[in-house]
């Protein structure tokens, strides 16, 4: 049956069982597909070939299973996105009207909502949650240290924007948005990574730092100049956090580990952390800091402009 064949590559060799009688499959037939080739992945959901899943057919049998209405959302939405923090399970999460009654079976988890995603994105077979809403329910859903992970990554990469999850945090439910608002604090004072947002943390706890910018836009004339991931103005005295796991690639680390050359060039201190040394060993961190700080004052400024986060976002 031809209409069965393209039914199973539109949909990633999966189909439901009502899908095939709607297309004149009979029970028998379906019978004896199942006994001879086919499998069933999901109640009333079946694959056209007896290999195992993979991660994108999870999603379009999870939204067969789920039938009308459903989106994929929470966690799994947001890794669908790009949010590589978001990937915490590969349990599929579902997003049904609350006027409909599912139970999750098997890999996916089933939810109920009264504020469908009028922004859903629509990949043919499959409903996504929309970027924002996938972020902030995510947030919501997993624990507060992810939820700054998930935060943090999907605004630094511009997957989102920090107004369309504080619209998010102000219109979704509220329980797990505790973890959601702070995440969204520490994303709006401009950190890019959870490393450099503790280290925030750590600097507002001294009382002989100014406020500590994190990421600003550097020039020296008209030249750009690297950002770095803490500032202090006054002084013109930079940070780095060095570490491959929080950057995208070999080239995004190489970069970084060029721009303490290129600060040096133009007479910027650079004061190099890990954030090992920010989780187990903050005190000496606001130490060393401090005493950088505390020599940049004796020399004079670096000839640069410093435009922090918050004015460019």
């Amino acid at each position: 049956m031809s209409g069965v064949v393209e039914l199973f590559r539109r949909q990633s060799g999966l189909a439901s069982t009502s899908q095939l009688v709607a297309l004149g499959m009979t029970r028998s037939e379906l019978r004896a597909r199942l006994q001879r080739e086919w499998w069933v992945v999901l109640p009333h959901v079946v694959a056209g070939a007896r290999t195992p899943l993979d991660d994108h057919q999870r999603l379009v049998a999870a939204m067969l299973f789920a039938g009308r209405g459903a989106v994929i959302a929470s966690h799994s939405a947001a890794a669908w996105h790009g949010v590589r923090a978001a990937a915490v399970t590969r349990m599929v999460c579902v997003a049904i009207p609350a006027s409909r009654c599912i139970k999750g079976q098997a890999f996916v988890t089933v939810r109920r909502t009264s504020r469908p995603d009028a922004t859903a994105w629509n990949r043919d077979p499959l409903l996504i949650s929309s970027p924002a809403r996938a972020v902030a329910d995510a947030a919501r859903d997993v624990s507060r240290e992810r939820a700054r992970a998930v935060v943090i990554e999907a605004v630094q990469r511009r997957l989102v924007t920090i107004a369309a999850l504080r619209h998010e945090l102000h219109v979704g439910p509220r329980l797990g948005s505790a973890a959601l608002a702070g995440a969204l604090r520490e994303a709006e004072r401009g950190a890019w990574s959870i490393p450099e947002a503790d280290l925030a943390v750590l600097v507002g706890r001294s009382s002989l730092l100014p406020p500590m910018w994190l990421n600003p836009l550097l020039r020296a004339g008209d030249l750009r100049l690297p950002t770095p991931d803490g500032w202090f103005d006054d002084v013109g005295l930079a940070v780095q956090v060095h570490s491959r796991r929080f950057h995208a690639g070999d080239l995004d680390w190489e970069a970084t580990v060029c721009a303490d050359g290129v600060f040096a060039e133009y007479g910027i201190p650079v004061v190099g952390v890990t954030p090992r040394q920010i989780a187990v060993q903050g005190v000496d961190v606001v130490r060393r800091l401090e005493r950088a700080h505390r020599a940049a004052m004796g020399r004079p400024r670096p000839d640069v402009l410093a435009v922090p986060m918050t004015v460019r976002s």
